[in-house]
């Protein structure tokens, strides 16, 4: 029997290996998935070995305050990987602890299948060359990183991103509503506990001014697998037009607007061509220790695909409802601006296509684990 571990540390990366791990149990039933992950990759027959909801954070002081935890967790991964007793290793993004497990893996001979880059073309490029030494393919899902890898030497798979297959393509651009008309507004506070209670509020309040100056409109607040219901508690005079909702992006079809913590889910929000407003806060010696290491000018990944600023971004001081609730507005009543963000954001679509897929990826994964191929790269010679 195929053994395999994937770690995955937040919930977008879990959504993607999920489908893989779909995939791969669907062409061979009796593979064994062990993971670092939630009730996602449960659902799609992993064995949750480690819960995903205990270390689920991000920033330099909120890892740095659960080191304890974090060191006896790669521990025991760590000892896993040394066991025998896995077969291939899938890493999934979050590259700080993943690169030192990736390590381990490989110097106890167990391949490394690396799915999801790191994003070193924004911050770490110093961490490609290490990579090189711990890493039999790297996986990727944003097409432009494949050369970053080719110039390092390390065997690199550009797949199609995962989302082109869950986000419909819009016919056409969306048009702005007319200010009369009911319209609905989406809200995505963040998928960690941190980053919710820290931008919910500002949303809420965003939220509250968008409405007086939009009467008809609707908000709906997604809320991650990782946020209890009990955090989201919106004030008895906004629950006539603010619900809370687990339906996630299912909704930006139909949406109007989007006002989203910079992350996963604005991409899914440009793929549907939903403009969006995106803003951030974190802690002020967290923001000033990525704003010495982060090399690109844009947090959001619509705006980092596109080269240049689509989407609005608020960051730490400038993240607050009034700024919020303004730009929001603009985008609403600037009905020619609304038409070309949504135009621009469709068009992004493109540059995520790739000929390979999850399904193919997931073939490759089994034969790295049943050592199929005669090199590391075999598999993808000629992607």
């Amino acid at each position: 029997m195929t053994t395999i571990l994937l770690t995955c540390g937040e919930t977008s990366g879990e959504h993607h290996s999920a489908r893989l791990v779909t995939e791969m149990r669907g062409l061979d039933p009796s593979c064994r998935v062990l993971a670092l992950g939630g009730s996602e990759l449960a659902r799609a027959g992993a064995e949750i070995v480690y819960p995903l909801e205990r270390y689920a954070v991000m920033g330099f002081l909120e890892v740095f305050a659960r080191l304890p935890r974090f060191i006896a967790l790669e521990r025991e991964i760590a000892r896993l990987l040394s066991s025998g007793g896995v077969d291939l290793f899938i890493p999934v993004d979050y590259p700080g602890l993943n690169l030192r497990l990736a390590r381990r893996a490989r110097s106890s001979g167990v391949p490394v299948l690396y799915f999801i880059s790191p994003q070193v073309w924004a911050w770490g490029g110093w961490r490609v060359r290490r990579m090189k030494s711990s890493v039999d393919l790297m996986a990727v899902i944003l097409p432009f990183e494949a050369e970053i890898y080719r110039r390092a030497g390390i065997p690199v798979l550009a797949c199609a991103h995962p989302m082109l297959a869950e986000i419909a393509a819009p016919a056409s651009p969306k048009e702005a509503p007319p200010a009369a008309d009911p319209f609905t507004v989406l809200l995505f506070p963040g998928s960690r506990k941190q980053e919710f209670e820290r931008m919910f509020p500002v949303m809420l309040g965003g939220a509250r001014l968008l409405r007086r100056r939009f009467p008809r409109a609707e908000f709906r607040v997604g809320l991650a697998p990782l946020i209890e219901d009990s955090s989201c508690r919106i004030p008895d005079d906004m629950r006539s037009y603010v619900v809370a909702t687990r339906a996630g992006v299912e909704g930006l079809a139909s949406a109007s607007l989007v006002l989203a913590t910079s992350g996963t889910v604005t991409l899914q929000a440009a793929l549907s061509g939903t403009p969006t407003v995106v803003l951030y806060r974190t802690s002020p010696v967290t923001y000033a220790l990525g704003r010495l290491l982060v090399r690109i000018p844009w947090i959001a990944m619509p705006n980092v695909l596109a080269g240049e600023k689509v989407v609005p971004e608020l960051i730490q001081r400038s993240a607050t409802p009034r700024r919020l609730a303004e730009e929001g507005a603009s985008l609403l009543e600037e009905r020619d601006r609304y038409r070309r963000t949504s135009r621009a954001l469709i068009a992004l679509r493109e540059k995520l296509s790739a000929p390979q897929g999850v399904s193919e990826l997931a073939k490759i994964a089994l034969s790295m684990a049943r050592r199929e191929t005669a090199s590391p790269g075999a598999a993808v010679r000629d992607t």
